[in-house]
């Protein structure tokens, strides 16, 4: 079936109807269906069902109950655009329709334009002037049409368009200047004619019904004492104190269950949600002031006052991850705001009420802390889970930090994360310490769920950062309470999934787990099964999921050479023929002379053709000095290989470079077998080699994570040609490093190699293995041409660094047999945790809704007790947002009606499996078991 291509057979049918359409069709005799003769029927109304001609009196009553219609006349040979008002329609506000008012008032100058989904409209507009008339204003808006001021109002827009554009701006980020400008083009697309600009007065208006549909939302009539956070919609999976949880939370049994009430949250930042210094907070401050999800701007600002003077203290202990963002920050001038930091539901992927706020200089600890606190106080369980992409650096000092704002945080317990995207840029350490993967009560979470939502909210920043502050905070929660409750509504789906997935993938990897256990010794099991119980329960305890590689480094080696020399000394056994250098010192300044013969060669190779002078200059000088270098060196060397002179002339008067950098320096490993050299000092470069190479490969490993780490945010935040160009300047830069270490380490190797005879030393090839090119990629990348699914890791990341010289030896093996291991009873612990969290999770949901049920029901004849109809009205509200909820409640347990057998299935009833059942097949306090069959048609506003 290609209907595509069938119409193409009709295309000529449906254009030909298009153009009968700009005709009068059947009607055009110019007869009005009311039968008058005094008129000719030359009017037609695009919006009508009707499309007959009428004369003007007919359109005009006809239209009296649809004054925002469009209505064409025949000008002898074509149909042109006019407006009811020209025709004499006249909307009377204060009566019903067809109801006269004794003493109607035009609208000021009688200049009145509505704003309507149809197009910029000018109608005529009479208030009421009676003597109990409502104020102007009053009056538009119970005809749905929300005025742009409170006093002598000419301009408005209907609900309608209101809400469409609310929604359409949630879900496709359009701007108020583009939407504006299509209903303009509505009404005029030559420009012949064009609608009178109310562009200013409709983002006026569009940010006040935002204001007040978040105000109805939360159930609240009041403009001022409200509570931080309380127009949010909050997450109903998430544990909420006194909302969704049993009431003795708190005394349950850690081990058991006390876990299921861990609050997960993720931290992060996005710079593309910039803003320009435009505006002030005096001219345009918040709506919403700290009540939905954007923190209350005059205590944040308080804070960065008092405690922005506050430095970091710098850590070595992970990569640095901070080059790419600085470098994009460079062009933060002319910024009020540098970006959006925030604290999500990791969870659930959803917004925590007053958990964002503006980074104003990079994303700095001080506003971190804020924004971490404030989430926190918004009614957090006591146990929290919290991810973040640098929280190896974060939570270090967090406590000290937390003390000198005066921050309270004893009554949580914080367990801290790495995402499991980023975790791949950290150090090996990091990537045990932090790992969701090993972190005991994890479940499934990634920790990544606040990127996500980053990239439903960014096409948002090209309007937001024109905005000025005020406005950008209240339509930043706008999108936030929409994305949220785009999320609650999927709930039933998305958890239903989850679980389905999470119960086959439970029983696959527990029985792979109980496999592999049974195939190795119990004593060895039962000992990994005590030291992974312990480090779970004591994160101070060694860590199993940490493969101990103990590294060898040069300057280790050269202490350990100095000390045995040192000795000799003590002990009158050394041979030194130089007063100054011995044979160890020749050997470890020939060594420190390559490096940088191997620096020198890669900087004369990146000079640009047209490099200028100074460039050439600096090179030359740098040329000279190593030159005069390697002359000093040479003579002392000499004392100690004699024959090393004539042998370094040859290969001089053969090669035509004149460069320090192409000079020989003809160490033992380079010199042999055409010129004897001492036992000692080939003894000494094997042992600085062999430190040299492991420790070059080590370099090159932490390079690559900062090199993927960078290439990620690149792609997350960095927009635009300067932003990438300067992204792109620093990971050239550590492209340079991560050449040096591979060319540092294929030297150390050949070294080896050519030693490696004359020493007798074997076994060592297996540790370090030929390094090429294809061999230096990240240990998430492939090679070549590989996909996904046949991804094989580089033997960079599998290699082993050891003291001694025999390579991966007995122990090495058993502890990469303990590492899998414990990897393994990590995923099947994961993914049981996971689908205990799941039942939970629904459990929660069921149980949200039923007390947001009963909220609303409780607030039924609470307000406006002396205005019936404002009362009513109110009443209304909260009761159909009350049968909302217990349609939704509703709706998850048939969902999830049958969630306990699939989970009985392959295992005994758990302790959450029987707790779910209870609330999926309970009845709850003025509900009957019929309900539950019968969905309920509900509206959510």
């Amino acid at each position: 079936d290609r209907p595509l291509l069938q119409w193409r057979d009709d295309v000529e049918e449906y254009m030909n109807e298009l153009y009968r359409l700009e005709g009068r069709g059947n009607f055009a005799d110019g007869r009005c269906p009311c039968g008058s003769q005094a008129e000719r029927a030359m009017f037609r109304c695009d919006d009508c069902l009707d499309r007959r001609l009428h004369c003007q009196t007919c359109m005009v009553l006809y239209h009296t109950r649809h004054p925002l219609h469009r209505v064409q006349r025949w000008d002898g040979g074509h149909f042109a655009r006019v407006t009811l008002k020209s025709l004499g329609l006249r909307v009377q506000l204060g009566h019903e329709p067809g109801e006269a008012c004794r003493c109607p008032k035009p609208a000021f100058g009688d200049d009145f334009v509505l704003i309507d989904v149809s197009g910029v409209v000018e109608i005529g507009v009479d208030f009421c002037g009676c003597s109990e008339a409502l104020p102007h204003h009053v009056q538009l808006l119970r005809t749905r049409w929300y005025p742009a001021t409170s006093i002598n109002p000419k301009t408005a827009a209907t609900f309608a368009v209101l809400q469409h554009f609310q929604l359409l701006s949630a879900y496709s980020k359009v701007s108020s200047w583009e939407f504006y400008n299509s209903l303009a083009r509505l009404t005029d697309n030559t420009g012949v004619r064009p609608c009178k600009d109310r562009y200013h007065a409709f983002m006026r208006i569009m940010r006040e019904w935002r204001y007040l549909k978040n105000l109805k939302r939360a159930g609240s009539s009041q403009y001022k004492a409200r509570d931080a956070g309380s127009c949010a919609v909050a997450c109903p999976a998430c544990p909420q104190p006194g909302r969704n949880l049993p009431e003795d939370w708190e005394t349950a049994p850690k081990e058991e269950s006390s876990w299921l009430y861990r609050l997960y949250v993720a931290i992060d930042a996005n710079f593309r949600l910039k803003r320009k210094k435009v505006s002030s907070e005096s001219l345009d401050p918040s709506l919403n002031d700290g009540s939905a999800y954007m923190v209350k701007e005059s205590t944040y600002k308080a804070h960065l006052a008092t405690f922005d003077n506050h430095h970091t203290d710098p850590s070595d202990h992970c990569n640095n991850h901070d080059a790419v963002k600085l470098s994009s920050l460079k062009g933060a001038a002319g910024l009020s705001a540098s970006g959006l930091a925030t604290v999500d539901c990791a969870r659930h992927d959803m917004k925590r009420p007053c958990s964002s706020g503006d980074l104003q200089k990079g994303e700095r600890y001080v506003n971190i802390d804020y924004l971490f606190y404030s989430s926190l106080r918004q009614n957090a369980p006591r146990y929290i889970t919290a991810s973040y992409d640098v929280a190896c650096f974060y939570d270090r000092k967090i406590e000290g930090r937390f003390a000198s704002y005066g921050f309270d945080s004893s009554a949580h317990t914080i367990t801290w994360a790495i995402p499991k995207f980023h975790i791949n840029a950290h150090r090996e350490r990091c990537r045990a310490d932090y790992n969701l993967h090993f972190l005991l009560h994890s479940a499934r979470n990634d920790g990544e769920g606040v990127e996500r939502g980053w990239g439903r909210t960014n096409p948002a920043a090209a309007s937001t950062k024109e905005m000025g502050p005020g406005t950008r905070r209240d339509f930043l929660d706008d999108i936030f309470a929409h994305h949220n409750w785009q999320k609650v509504t999927a709930l039933p789906s998305s958890l239903l999934s989850k679980i389905k997935n999470a119960v086959s993938e439970r029983e696959t990897h527990v029985a792979a787990f109980e496999e592999y256990t049974a195939s190795l010794p119990r004593e060895a099991t039962t000992a990994w099964e005590a030291a992974v119980t312990a480090w779970e329960h004591d994160s101070s305890q060694p860590n199993p999921f940490l493969l101990n590689r103990p590294v060898i480094t040069q300057a280790a080696v050269k202490r350990q050479l100095m000390e045995e020399e040192a000795k000799d000394l003590h002990e009158g056994r050394s041979t030194a023929i130089h007063e100054k250098l011995s044979a160890i010192g020749v050997v470890i300044a020939g060594i420190d002379l390559e490096d940088q013969q191997i620096r020198l060669k890669a900087d004369v190779l990146a000079l640009h053709l047209h490099a200028s002078d100074l460039q050439r200059a600096r090179l030359q000088d740098r040329q000279n000095v190593l030159r005069r270098r390697i002359d000093a060196w040479a003579e002392i060397q000499q004392l100690y290989m004699p024959a090393v002179v004539s042998q370094r002339a040859r290969m001089m008067n053969i090669s035509d470079s004149v460069f320090s950098h192409a000079i020989p320096l003809l160490l033992p490993s380079e010199a042999y077998p055409d010129i004897a050299c001492p036992t000692p000092l080939v003894e000494h470069e094997w042992r600085l080699r062999y430190a040299q190479a492991h420790e070059a490969l080590d370099d090159l490993r932490g390079h690559l994570e900062v090199r993927t780490h960078l290439y990620q945010f690149k792609d997350r935040f960095a927009r635009g040609q300067r932003p990438n160009t300067r992204a792109m300047s620093v990971i050239k830069q550590l492209d340079a490093k991560i050449a040096l270490d591979a060319e540092r380490y294929r030297c150390a190797r050949s070294a080896l190699h050519n030693l490696c005879g004359v020493l007798q030393k074997s076994g060592w090839q297996e540790t370090l293995r030929p390094l090429a090119d294809a061999d230096i990629r990240h240990i998430t990348e492939g090679a070549d041409g590989q996909s996904e699914g046949r991804r094989t890791l580089s033997w960079i990341w599998t290699t082993a660094d050891a003291e001694g010289e025999q390579g991966v030896d007995d122990a090495i093996n058993a502890s990469l047999k303990e590492l899998e291991w414990c990897k393994a009873r990590a995923r099947a612990h994961r993914w049981s945790e996971e689908v205990d969290l799941l039942q939970e999770e629904m459990r929660r949901v069921i149980t949200y809704h039923e007390w947001d049920r009963t909220r609303w029901l409780s607030l039924v004849g609470t307000r406006f007790s002396g205005r019936a109809d404002y009362r009513e009205g109110y009443d209304a509200y909260a009761t159909r947002q009350a049968v909302t909820r217990r349609a939704m409640r509703d709706y998850c347990r048939r969902a999830w009606r049958h969630v306990p057998e699939w989970i009985e299935l392959g295992e005994e009833s758990s302790a959450p499996t029987a707790r779910l059942k209870v609330w999926l097949t309970g009845v709850f306090p003025g509900d009957s078991k019929s309900e539950l069959a019968v969905p309920l048609a509900v509206q959510s506003d």
